[in-house]
Order: structure tokens, then C-alpha cells, then sequence
């Protein structure tokens, strides 16, 4: 036979009922026992003495300072002597380079530092050929500057010695005019001087044009010569500036192939001091907090093969949201409570806090850095913190919890107990609050107990 689901309001009706029996159970236990109802409960809160703190808090951790330790070059571990959480002192082994790889890495290094200094020596000899060519080029342009100043010279001589001809033959063609004009018309020496004149003349003429040819030639070659010499005026300041190019250029050749020198020779000795002593050694007491390598890895100049941390630098990191983060300032003074230790408060000061929020955070966030004060507790690295910056305090000061203080009338009372048990309204005055406790600065003293109804 198939049974029938019930109503909705089969179930209702069926709660209701549940719940009459179990009330009419929980009274008639009551009353069958003689008991009455509850009173009214009345809890008690002390007025006692101390600090009262206004101020940021956050959850963090405990870190401590963490210094990083590596070999001075990439190496292959070949073993490791240190696990993480171990206590390690200065100068302890912590890992060994595989004396084999060391070899090869060595080998390698001497052939890079020779390969070095080849590169350097040819820097140096292509400077020296630059310098040589570009004072082959500078004789070459002499060789030809002194070839046209030499015809420019022959050409004036030419013109010089030509011109001395030409007032020669003038000085010779006048002497003949001056005899002729002062013989007579019938004497015989006449026809003897013209004939000589006529000789004259026309050795006048000859050289004339022979002078004028030569003058053109000698403009010719001066004009040629001005030429040439503006054209290796721009040439020379041009194969300057090319020749200063190409030695800065040597020059930076060099100074870069001395450098390769100097990085493959540090190379070679830092490798040299590792085949020599292959042992990584703690550089400080401390406890080893991370170690990111195992046998036969290869270690990396930005991955310490461990971290060292030091309990004495102890720090805690809170974050802060982005709307309390402008309250925190540096030297601003903290103090927290480790979950470790209960309600035992630690001191310290701000450090330093993040202008980079922290990825992904919500609400944005911002990292602050405490500083903890020297304490001989042991404090453990990755321990969780509560921590207050702390902005306003006040030390050693009667304080009431402000569940117990009522506001009337823009009065506050508190309520004690009388010798007969009833309750009685107190007046009382406070100063500084951090939102759960209040300063009592009147109408209380150290130990009296206030009562909260309800």
C-alpha cells in the first residue's frame, strides 16, 4: 500500500504540538521541584587600574630578520648539511659545491678570461691602425698640397722672370728711341738702330705674350690652389671629426674589453677560492628559515640557497587598510599580543609601512613593519600577532568597562550594590575611552564593583 505524503499543514500542526509538550514539560519539572523562575541576572564589573589604548589594530605575524646566504657564483650543490627550522651558528657548513661541476665552471671561466684578453689586444691594435691610417691620410694630403704649391711657384717665377724681360726690352727699345731722336735725319746709323729696334719689338712682342700666358697660367693655379685648399679645409675638419669618432670608438673598445677582462678575471678567482674551499658557511647565528636548493640544483644569484633569521631582530608585519594607513607614522610606538602567549603584551615601534598596497588585498591594505622591542621571550618566527599602533594612551589609570555606564540626561551613572543587596544609582565622570573601557576620573575608586542588570 503506497502511503500518502502529508500536508504542509500536517507538519505545522504537528511542530506546534512538539513544541506545547516540551513546554509544559520544562514547568511542570519547575514547579514539581519547588523552583521558581529565574531572577534577574546580575553581572559585576570591576573599576581597576591601568592602560587604556587608542589606537590601529590588525592581525600579523612575527618575522624575523632574515639574511640571505649564497656561494659568490652559481654553483651545483653537491651536498647539504642544514635542514629548515634548525639553529645554525656563525661559520657552520650549510651546503658544498659539486667539486665537479666546480672544475668545468673553472675550466669554462680561464677559457672566457682568455677569450678576454684576445678581444682586448685587438681593441688595442685596431686603435693603433686607425691612428696609423689617418696619419697615412693627413702625409697623403701634405704630399699633394706641396705638388701645387711647387707649380704654383714655377708658374710666378715664370711670370717674374718673363716681366723682368718684357722692362728689359722696353728700357732697351727706349734707349734706341732716345739715340735715334737726337742723330740727324741723313745719318747712317739710322737704318742700323731701327733695324735693331725692329728686333727688339718684336722680341717685346714675344714676350708679352709669353707673360700673359703666363700670368693666366699662374691665376689658373692660384685659383686651383684656393680651391684645393678650402676643399681640404672642409675634408680636414670632416677627417676630424671621423678620426675622433673612430678613436672614441677605439678608445670605448677598449675600455669595454678591459671591463670583460676584469669580470672574467673575478670570475676565475671567486671560482678558484670555491674549488679551493667549496663550503657555503652560516655568516651569522640564527635559526634557518627557508632553504631553496637541494643536492645537484643549480643555484641562482637571486635565490639565496638559505635564509638565516635572527632572533634578536625580531619585526611583526600588520596589514593596514587603506582608511586607517595614514594614522600610522614611522617611530609611532605599537604594542602586541602573540597568540602564543595569551594575553602578555609585547612593545615595539613602527619601522616602516608600505606606500604599495598589498596585491590582491581587500580591502586595499598597506604592509607596516614593527620593530619589537629586546625581550627574553622566545618569540618563533611565523607566529600570529595583534597589534595596536598606538596613537593616544593613557597609563596606569582607574578604568570601567562601558557596558556599565548608562547616559542620562547627558549625565553617566553606574549602579553598586547596597549592604541590603538592592541597587543604587552612582554619578561618575570619565575622560579617555578606546570604545570599550573609559577613564573613571570621578565618583570611583580602585576596586569598586559596579553591577549590570539583564
Amino acid at each position: 500500500m503506497k502511503l500518502k505524503k502529508p500536508s504542509k499543514k500536517m507538519i505545522i500542526a504537528l511542530a506546534v504540538v512538539i513544541a506545547g509538550i516540551g513546554i509544559a514539560s520544562y514547568f511542570g519539572v519547575t514547579n514539581a521541584a519547588g523552583s521558581e523562575l529565574p531572577e534577574t541576572i546580575q553581572r559585576e564589573y570591576p573599576v581597576k587600574r591601568g592602560d587604556i589604548t587608542a589606537g590601529v589594530s590588525g592581525q600579523g605575524v612575527l618575522k624575523y630578520e632574515a639574511d640571505p646566504q649564497n656561494f659568490s657564483e652559481p654553483v651545483t650543490i653537491g651536498e647539504l648539511f642544514v635542514k629548515a627550522g634548525q639553529s645554525v651558528k656563525a661559520g657552520d657548513k650549510l651546503a658544498m659545491a659539486d667539486e665537479q661541476k666546480l672544475g668545468e665552471a673553472l675550466d669554462a671561466a680561464q677559457n672566457e678570461l682568455e677569450k678576454a684578453h684576445i678581444a682586448l689586444k685587438q681593441a688595442k691594435s685596431a686603435k693603433t691602425l686607425g691612428d696609423l691610417n689617418a696619419q697615412k691620410e693627413a702625409a697623403a694630403q701634405g704630399a699633394g698640397s706641396a705638388e701645387s704649391d711647387s707649380q704654383l711657384a714655377q708658374a710666378n717665377s715664370a711670370v717674374t722672370s718673363l716681366q723682368q724681360t718684357v722692362d728689359s726690352l722696353n728700357a732697351q727699345i727706349a734707349d734706341l728711341d732716345a739715340q735715334l731722336a737726337v742723330l740727324p735725319e741723313d745719318d747712317p746709323q739710322i737704318a742700323q738702330l731701327n733695324a735693331k729696334r725692329e728686333v727688339l719689338t718684336s722680341e717685346l712682342e714675344n714676350a708679352k705674350k709669353e707673360l700673359e700666358s703666363a700670368q693666366a697660367n699662374s691665376s689658373s693655379l692660384t685659383d686651383a690652389k684656393n680651391k684645393q685648399n678650402e676643399a681640404q679645409a672642409k675634408n680636414n675638419a670632416i677627417d676630424k671629426k671621423i678620426a675622433g669618432a673612430n678613436s672614441s670608438n677605439l678608445n670605448n673598445a677598449i675600455e669595454l674589453a678591459k671591463l670583460d677582462v676584469e669580470a672574467a678575471q673575478k670570475k676565475v678567482d671567486q671560482l678558484q677560492v670555491l674549488k679551493d674551499d667549496p663550503y657555503l658557511y652560516a655568516s651569522k647565528n640564527g635559526v634557518i628559515l627557508g632553504l631553496d636548493a637541494m643536492v645537484g640544483s643549480e643555484t641562482k644569484p637571486d635565490t639565496p640557497v638559505a635564509a638565516i633569521g635572527d632572533p634578536n631582530q625580531k619585526t611583526v608585519i600588520v596589514p593596514v587598510p587603506q582608511s586607517d594607513i595614514g594614522k600610522i607614522k614611522e617611530g609611532q610606538d605599537a604594542e602586541f599580543t602573540l597568540d602564543a602567549f595569551g594575553d602578555t603584551k609585547f612593545t615595539g615601534k613602527v619601522l616602516s609601512r608600505s606606500l604599495a598596497p598589498i596585491k590582491d588585498s581587500n580591502p586595499v591594505s598597506y604592509n607596516v613593519i614593527i620593530a619589537v622591542d629586546a625581550n627574553d621571550t622566545e618569540m618563533l618566527d611565523g607566529m600570529s600577532a595583534n597589534a595596536t599602533m598606538i596613537i593616544k594612551q593613557q597609563k596606569d589609570v582607574l578604568q570601567l568597562s562601558n557596558k556599565a555606564i548608562a547616559v542620562h540626561d547627558g549625565k553617566q551613572f553606574v549602579k553598586m550594590k547596597n549592604d541590603d543587596g538592592t541597587l543604587r544609582d552612582v554619578e561618575i565622570q570619565t575622560g579617555f575611552s578606546d570604545g570599550k573601557v573609559s577613564e573613571i576620573t570621578g565618583g570611583l575608586k580602585d576596586g569598586d564593583i559596579v553591577i549590570v542588570e539583564g
